[in-house]
């Protein structure tokens, strides 16, 4: 397990009972303000699944790249990190990645021209992330046409960072698509709207609806309280409890057909038991 450094301030928000809190470790490093980090993620690591997202971390300073790392973890991917150019390229070409998440400011090999090679040398077509302190327009521009899908200036919050990793994924692996999901007993039909468990219609509201189809698009993924709310309201929720009111709402209608499977990880977030789990 990588190795947590000290931060200069805790910030904890106490939630209700049954709600996910949100408590972070703020950096005052390279990062400024706008980092933050889940403390105490040892445990959590251990109770989650392995996810089906296997993201390489390329970064060269430790602070940032082992907190992403982190972070990532908790949310439930699978994160292996280079430090170097040169040690990325490497890594690539012997593992299967799903999203690329790329410093450009890299040792032995910059970070544009690890791009290149990927996408020309090594023909590779998952996805990458830029993550730069590089803001100007130029360098975005040259990015982009050398192949990135997705560009994040430092300083950058983590759970932005999740979000957009996690968009990246969805994008490459069609779960866009409008086909019902399925997850054990669950069955969501994006189309008509309607969801079941087993041959039972669960009557859900169009939010509970929508947070249903965000934990049923990767099951045992934990999703964050930002990523909901997100989902749910991109202009902001209308107060700090419409979230937990609409997963309250979620889990009794389900359970009134018999599931229990949408679980809270204090401090984290909310996932979808696996069916071997259920």
């Amino acid at each position: 397990m990588l190795n947590l450094l000290q931060t200069s301030k805790v910030e904890t928000c106490n939630s209700p009972a049954g709600e996910a809190n949100e408590t972070s470790e703020r950096f005052a490093g390279p990062l400024g303000e706008n980092f933050k980090r889940i403390p105490m993620l040892t445990a959590a690591r251990k109770l989650l699944p392995m996810s089906r997202c296997h993201v390489l971390v390329v970064e060269d300073e430790q602070t940032i790249a082992q907190n992403v790392v982190e972070y990532l973890e908790a949310q439930g991917y699978t994160v292996d990190i280079a430090y170097d150019g040169k040690a990325a390229l490497v890594q690539l070409g012997q593992q299967t990645f799903d999203v690329l998440v790329l410093d450009l400011g890299l040792p032995r090999l910059d970070g544009q021209q690890v791009l290149q090679q990927l996408r020309h040398q090594l023909g590779l077509t998952l996805p990458v992330l830029v993550l730069t302190a590089r803001e100007a327009m130029s360098s975005k521009q040259a990015c982009f046409e050398a192949g990135a899908d997705d560009y994040l200036v430092k300083p950058f919050s983590l759970a932005e960072l999740s979000l957009r990793v996690h968009a990246l994924h969805r994008r490459a692996t069609g779960a866009m698509s409008s086909g019902p999901l399925r997850a054990g007993p669950l069955r969501l039909d994006l189309r008509a709207q309607q969801a079941f468990v087993g041959d039972k219609v669960v009557h859900l509201s169009p939010r509970c609806l929508k947070i249903l189809e965000v934990l049923m698009r990767d099951p045992g993924r934990l999703v964050s309280r930002a990523e909901l709310e997100e989902a749910l309201w991109p202009d902001g929720p209308p107060d700090s409890d419409a979230l937990r009111s609409q997963i309250h709402l979620l889990r009794r209608a389900l359970s009134q057909e018999g599931f229990n499977g949408v679980e809270t990880r204090h401090g984290l977030g909310w996932r979808l038991q696996t069916a071997d789990e259920a």
